[in-house]
């Protein structure tokens, strides 16, 4: 069993993306402590980070995404995003494809290993 070490507000944050997303089917989520707009676009683009690890949208439509997420509420990410964004229009292949993945997958490790945790996925993949 993997140890969450996400905030209760983090844990919601993602929840009510994967809710809007339609990757849930439940409305359940809430909390005392409501997640601050920062962790609601963290966990937005960290929900639309899964989706293109299960190939469901491409790497051109995350970055897309992920920078109109980041933009107001997480500077430093959509810095980061933006240049991922530069990179891949200046060399669109899969290794740059994987090179970003893999970074952008660091970033949000926690958030993937916590909705992997929600769905059961880690114990499939084990």
């Amino acid at each position: 069993m993997t140890t969450i070490f996400l905030s209760k507000s983090q844990q919601v944050a993602l929840q009510q993306a994967l809710i809007s997303s339609k990757l849930l089917n439940s409305d359940t989520a809430n909390s005392d402590n409501p997640p601050s707009l920062e962790q609601q676009a963290y966990s937005h683009i960290a929900v639309t980070l899964y989706r293109f690890n299960l190939q469901k949208i491409k790497w051109p439509s995350f970055l897309k995404t992920a920078i109109t997420t980041a933009t107001d509420k997480c500077p430093w990410l959509a810095n980061e995003l933006v240049r991922c964004q530069q990179d891949f229009q200046a060399k669109p292949n899969d290794a740059v494809i994987s090179e970003q993945s893999a970074f952008i997958n660091g970033i949000f490790s926690e958030e993937l290993a916590y909705i992997d945790a929600l769905f059961g996925t880690e114990e499939q993949a084990e």
